[in-house]
């Protein structure tokens, strides 16, 4: 049996694995990760920051916990992207990439509480 490749067997295809990649919970390429933003906030803000793992066992009382964060009044991705960029003392300059710093504020305000 002869099968033909065509434009449009290759487009079903496309959006077969893409459709996948969503039932599974893969962000759509693009789009922020807030599971990579998790991986970044527990390799790098775990001294000062509770982070939201039950695993976490201490953090700096006079910090505020990334829950806190995503809760505040307003608070949105681009809020967290500025705080990052552009930090207040004593938090330390962290240098990432554009798409580290969508991932990373994903991941806090994945932690927001829902109404």
């Amino acid at each position: 049996m002869n099968a033909k490749i065509t434009a449009s067997g290759i487009a079903l295809g496309a959006i077969l694995l893409l459709a996948a990649g969503l039932a599974f919970g893969a962000p759509a390429p693009g789009m922020p990760d807030p599971v990579a933003g998790k991986v970044l906030a527990e390799k790098l803000c775990t001294n000062c920051h509770l982070i939201g793992g039950a695993e976490q066992k201490s953090a700096n009382a006079d910090v505020p916990s990334f829950p806190e964060i995503a809760n505040q009044q307003a608070q949105t991705a681009g809020d967290i992207v500025a705080h990052i960029v552009l930090p207040k003392h004593p938090m330390p300059t962290i240098p990432l990439t554009r798409n580290e710093l969508a991932d990373f504020a994903a991941y806090i305000m994945s932690l927001r509480d829902r109404p």
